[in-house]
């Protein structure tokens, strides 16, 4: 074993760095000659421990003043280290004796003569003495550097801990929204057999009243011609006379009979349908479902997929025609609501003259308008050929079919419970009317009929006059839009959690006409702004475009997302334009 001597008061340091030493007491002088023999004084002149045979030629040979006693404390007692070969040269395997202050390299014997042109080449028995308070230094390093590993260790444990919990949390949450989808499939599912069975007792009843009335017919006509029969055969002409002048109106009313009977249509067949949205759904696949991680917030399996923020576009005016009393119209007028078709044409009503007009790509009429005999308000197309108008003056809406040859007929009339102002689709067979003189502010409409209200939506404690307050839908965010123009104020509500957001802003002035734009984003009308005011979901200013007409209060947007029409509510000439819509470059 080699050893090496440090004074017992390092012991704490060195057990720290290099493990487990033994003490025992040894004379200074007897290790130079390699004995081992116990100290049993100190000098404390000359630092040095001794055995009583060298403490007295230490006195007698060496100069100066010895103060020499026993000592008892073991902790000033020199100890023997096991330095585990850190006390020796690399390089030559000796001990090391040297160090070089030049080069800050521990030497040997040999190394020595490698640095013996170094100015600073001193002895480790000299020097040694004064490192005390160095090592104290680094014994401290130490203990702080080895507590931050312990706190870095108790944090690894901690994140691991976190982590399983949050592995096994992910999993129970993707079961529960799968739990969830798998409910509302139940539901829906159990809401058309119900709906299919009311349907099909309806649709029964009907199909026996009109069995039964042709079979009633049927058997009068039957016994008719047997008498009719037996009168050709064998009635005296004045019989026969006789019942032919009565068969005359039985006749008639057999044949109105009939005829009501052809007219009834019945549906034999009940198919299913699928929303948009849940077709949508399955196009996207595994990618329904992302994991969210610290450092990389949304990790996506295709970038195709990856969410963008909203993003400014640019307005460039293809056209502007002025709305003025024509030989066409009886009075100036006043496109109350506008709305595209699937295929690029546009819906206009025209508030003043009680009409739905269609307009081509140069804002041309096409075909003959539709005439209503109470003013219309808003318009919104259900789908490629059906649209849907409503009426502030009655609790009623209207469906329109629209043919491709510019047809408007009138489909079916549905009855509401209360005035509406505007109308915007929230999916393929839902729609949001926005109410007047009622303080739920907003609807959902069926295009069969069926009312719903947004239960979990808190509405202002106020009413709505005609053209206060218009609403919009975006569909992907779950956010109905409401505009209320005296408060100047546009509201964002999340119908799913049921929050709402007013957005106020300075470019934001008579908020009037509202529509979805590219992005899942809204654009506002700004009356008195003169304005387009681009808005986030979460109620962000995107931009503000300037329009080339006086206090614009009509706005569409295109099913592709490309066009955008305007038009506005002014004393003298109105105007209607259409511009095209392109993303902004960065």
């Amino acid at each position: 074993m080699t050893s090496r001597i440090f004074l017992d008061s390092n012991r704490d340091s060195a057990g720290d760095f290099i493990g487990e030493c033994t003490v025992i007491q040894l004379c200074e002088p007897c290790m130079k000659t390699n004995l081992s023999n116990n100290a049993s004084v100190f000098c404390k002149d000359c630092d040095e421990y001794l055995c009583d045979a060298c403490k007295n030629s230490h006195t007698v040979h060496k100069t100066g003043q010895h103060e020499i006693f026993k000592f008892q404390d073991k902790k000033s007692a020199l100890v023997m280290i096991d330095m585990k070969g850190m006390d020796k040269c690399h390089e030559h395997g000796r001990d090391i004796e040297f160090f070089c202050q030049e080069h800050a390299k521990l030497c040997c014997s040999s190394c020595v003569l490698v640095h013996r042109r170094c100015d600073q080449v001193e002895e480790i028995t000299k020097v040694s003495r004064q490192t005390r308070p160095e090592l104290q230094a680094l014994k401290q390093s130490l203990i702080k550097l080895q507590s931050e590993a312990d706190d870095i260790i108790a944090d690894c444990k901690q994140s691991e801990t976190v982590l399983n919990e949050s592995t096994e949390k992910m999993s129970s949450e993707v079961d529960g929204m799968r739990d969830r989808i798998i409910q509302l499939f139940e539901d829906a599912k159990q809401k058309c057999i119900t709906e299919a069975t009311e349907f099909k007792t309806a649709e029964s009843k009907r199909i026996g009243n009109r069995r039964d009335t042709s079979s009633k017919v049927k058997n009068e006509i039957s016994n008719d011609l047997s008498m009719c029969g037996i009168l050709l055969e064998h009635g005296t002409p004045s019989q026969q006379y006789i019942y032919s002048e009565l068969m005359k109106e039985k006749r008639k009313t057999i044949e109105s009979i009939m005829h009501d009977q052809r007219q009834i249509k019945v549906a034999p067949t009940v198919t299913v349908s699928f929303s948009k949205e849940l077709t949508s759904f399955l196009e996207v696949g595994s990618n329904i479902i992302k994991l969210n991680y610290d450092g990389n917030k949304t990790v996506e399996t295709s970038r195709s997929s990856l969410p963008s923020q909203p993003r400014q576009f640019t307005m460039e005016l293809l056209l502007s025609v002025d709305l003025s009393k024509t030989g066409v119209y009886q009075v100036k007028p006043f496109l109350r609501g506008l709305n595209f078709l699937p295929d690029g044409r546009l819906v206009a009503i025209d508030n003043n003259n009680h009409q739905c007009i269609i307009l081509n790509d140069r804002l041309q009429r096409l075909g003959a308008p539709y005439k209503f005999k109470i003013r219309p308000l808003g318009v919104v197309c259900v789908s490629h050929d059906v649209l849907c108008v409503t009426f502030g003056s009655s609790k009623v809406v209207c469906l329109l079919s629209v043919s491709t040859t510019n047809v408007i007929k009138l489909t079916r009339e549905i009855k509401i419970s209360s005035k509406v102002d505007s109308i915007c689709c929230m999916s393929p067979n839902n729609m949001v009317v926005s109410t007047l003189y009622d303080p739920c502010h907003a609807r959902m409409l069926s295009v069969d009929g069926v009312e719903s209200n947004f239960d979990n939506l808190i509405f202002p404690n106020k009413t709505y006059t005609a053209h206060e307050s218009v609403c919009t839908y975006v569909q992907s965010k779950n956010t109905l839009v409401l505009t209320d123009k005296l408060a100047h104020t546009v509201y964002m509500y999340d119908t799913v959690k049921g929050t709402s957001r007013a957005v106020t802003n300075e470019n934001i002035r008579i908020p009037s006409g509202a529509c979805v734009a590219p992005g899942d984003t809204v654009l506002v009308c700004s009356t008195y702004k003169n304005s387009i005011v681009h808005l986030s979901v979460n109620g962000e200013i995107i931009g503000t475009y300037p329009v080339d007409m006086r206090y614009p209060d009509s706005i569409c947007v295109s099913k592709d997302g490309t066009k955008m029409a305007v038009s506005n509510c002014v004393e003298g000439i109105g105007k209607l334009q259409l511009y095209k819509l392109s993303p902004a470059t960065s």
